[in-house]
C-alpha cells in the first residue's frame, strides 16, 4: 500500500510593529498577528518560572577564545605576547573589545578602567584651548582635520568639541579611527543627534555631523583619512598595542612566549636563545646596557607613530599623544590585566580582561625625532596644570548658579586630584 502525504510549510516575517504574519493564505492566524486561540489557552497552562533540582549548578562558561589559543599552541607552537594581545584585544566577537555592548562595560565605573574624560569634562575642555592655541601658532588658515586613535566612548572628543565650538571655528571636520563596530555605534551615539548607516566605496565606514555641525568620519585605519592639515590625538591607545617582551639571561636575550602548561593552561616561557625578534627588535643602547636585564617593544605602536609624522611632515600639523609610559629607562615589564578595576591575571580569561603595557616613550622618541620636533614626555597632570585646569575649574564654581551643579564640580575635582596624585605619576603626554 502506498500513502502520499501532503506537506505544507508557512513561513512567517515580521511587520513594522514586530506582530509575526502569515505568508501563507491558507494560515490560521490573521491579518492583526493574533496566534490561534487554542496556542494561547496552551501556552496559558505553564509558568514562567524555571525549576532547578536541588544541587544543581550550570555549567562553566566556555571562553572560546582561550580555547582558539590553546589550539593554535597545540598546532603551530607557542605565541609571543604581542600576539596573544593583538588576538585577546581583537579578535571578532570574542575580543575583548569586540564584545562592547550594554552588558559588557569596557569604559568608566562598571567597566574594566575609566579614562580621564571619565573623570571630568575639564579634561576635554583642556585639551580642546591646547588644540586651538597650537593651531593659532602655526599660523595655518583654512580647513584642517581633527583626528582621534581609539576614541572609545567618544567622550574626549565630543568635550573637545564644545571647547572649539565657543571659537566659532568652521573648518574644522573630525576623523575617528576605530576598528570595533560596537564602540563605533557609541561614539555615534555620544557625539550626534541622529544615527547614520555604515557607507560603502567609500574611505571611511560611516559618515554624520555632530551635535556643534561638524562633519564626523569613521575610518578602519589611519591610511583611510584624507590628505590635508591634520591635527591627531590619541589618550590612552598606545597601551593597548601588542608588545614583544625580553628577558637576559647571561649574555643572551630571550623573547617571552606564550605556552601551554600539562593542564592546557596558558603560561609564560622564555625561548631557548636568540631569535628573529631579539635580533631585529633590541637596540644596539639596549643590548649594550650591562644593568639592562627586561625590555618590552611594540613595533605596531613605532608604525603608528611614523604615520602619523609622514602625514605631519607632509601636509601639515601637530599631535598629542598620552598614555600610560615612561621615557625608556624602566628595567621592568609591564605587560598586565585588568578587571573591575583590579589588576588580574592576564593569561587566565582572555578577550574578557583588558590588556595592557606601559609605552616607552623614549623608544618611540627615537624614531622620529630626526624628523620632527618632540617635546616631552611630561607627566599630564603638570600639562593640565600648566593650561589653567584649577583656574577654569574655579571660575566655574564663581559663574555656575545652582547649587545642586557646583557640588557636581566639586565631586568631579575630588576623584580628579586623587587620580593625578597616584595615576597620573606615571601617565605622560609626548
Amino acid at each position: 500500500m502506498h500513502v502520499k502525504v501532503h506537506s505544507k510549510f508557512v513561513f512567517f516575517g515580521f511587520n513594522k510593529l514586530g506582530y509575526i504574519l502569515p505568508d501563507h493564505p491558507g494560515s490560521n492566524m490573521n491579518r492583526t498577528g493574533r496566534l490561534p486561540n487554542f496556542i494561547l489557552h496552551s501556552l496559558r497552562r505553564y509558568s514562567k518560572e524555571i525549576i532547578t533540582p536541588p544541587g544543581y549548578a550550570p555549567p562553566p562558561k566556555i571562553n572560546h577564545l582561550k580555547k582558539f589559543i590553546a589550539d593554535k599552541i597545540k598546532t603551530s607552537g607557542p605565541i609571543t605576547v604581542a600576539e596573544y594581545m593583538k588576538t585577546s584585544v581583537s579578535a571578532p566577537l570574542v575580543g575583548y573589545y569586540g564584545q562592547f555592548s550594554d552588558d559588557q562595560k569596557v569604559f568608566g565605573e562598571k567597566g574594566d578602567f575609566i579614562t580621564s574624560p571619565e573623570l571630568s569634562q575639564l579634561f576635554g575642555e583642556m585639551i580642546g584651548v591646547w588644540v586651538f592655541h597650537e593651531l593659532a601658532n602655526t599660523g595655518h588658515k583654512g580647513s584642517w582635520q581633527l583626528v582621534e586613535l581609539g576614541p572609545g566612548r567618544a567622550q574626549l572628543m565630543n568635550d573637545v568639541l564644545n571647547a572649539l565650538s565657543k571659537f566659532h571655528d568652521k573648518d574644522v571636520s573630525v576623523h575617528l579611527v576605530e576598528t570595533s563596530d560596537a564602540l563605533i555605534d557609541e561614539q555615534e551615539k555620544a557625539l550626534c543627534i541622529y544615527k547614520s548607516n555604515n557607507t560603502e566605496d567609500t574611505p571611511h565606514v560611516r559618515k554624520n555631523k555632530s551635535r556643534t555641525g561638524v562633519n564626523v568620519y569613521w575610518y578602519k585605519a589611519i591610511d583611510d583619512i584624507p590628505d590635508g592639515f591634520t591635527v591627531f590625538i590619541a589618550n590612552e591607545f598606545l597601551d593597548a598595542l601588542p608588545v614583544h617582551q625580553f628577558q637576559k639571561t647571561g649574555d643572551t636575550w630571550n623573547e617571552i612566549y606564550i605556552n601551554l602548561t600539562k593542564d592546557d593552561n596558558l603560561c609564560f616561557m622564555k625561548s631557548k636563545g636568540e631569535n628573529l625578534n631579539t635580533k631585529g627588535l633590541i637596540p644596539t643602547a639596549i643590548r649594550s646596557d650591562s644593568k639592562r636585564v627586561t625590555w618590552e617593544c611594540s613595533p605596531e605602536s613605532g608604525t603608528v607613530v611614523n604615520q602619523i609624522v609622514d602625514r605631519i611632515t607632509t601636509f601639515g600639523g601637530f599631535s598629542l599623544l598620552i598614555d600610560y609610559g615612561h621615557d625608556g629607562t624602566r628595567n621592568t615589564h609591564s605587560f598586565r590585566a585588568y578587571k573591575n578595576h583590579k589588576q588580574v591575571d592576564p593569561l587566565a580569561n582572555p578577550g574578557m580582561v583588558d590588556l595592557t603595557a606601559d609605552v616607552d616613550f623614549g623608544y618611540l622618541s627615537s624614531l622620529v625625532k630626526d624628523r620632527v620636533l618632540v617635546y616631552g614626555a611630561k607627566e599630564q597632570r603638570e600639562f593640565l596644570a600648566q593650561l589653567g585646569i584649577e583656574h577654569r575649574l574655579r571660575r566655574l564654581l564663581q559663574i555656575c548658579k545652582d547649587r545642586e551643579q557646583q557640588e557636581q564640580l566639586i565631586s568631579e575635582r575630588v576623584p580628579w586630584k586623587l587620580f593625578f596624585e597616584t595615576i597620573f605619576q606615571n601617565h605622560t603626554i609626548c
